[in-house]
């Protein structure tokens, strides 16, 4: 689950495994994903990768 401000940039494929954190489920590597920043609360925000469903469209998560 995501803790601060999630921003989206754009659609992509992973370059390897990641998981998504709005499901907590492994994203496959030819599924489209969403790359974007993940806010912490120590440090600076980091490089996360969503499943499309799990984003709306107008890049809020669901």
């Amino acid at each position: 689950m995501a803790t601060m401000t999630d921003t989206f940039e754009y659609a992509t494929f992973t370059g390897k495994r990641e998981t998504c954190p709005s499901c907590s489920m492994p994203i496959p590597l030819h599924h489209i994903a969403r790359r974007g920043m993940l806010g912490q609360k120590d440090g600076p925000p980091r490089v996360a990768y969503w499943h499309t469903r799990c984003v709306n469209p107008d890049g809020t998560r669901r």
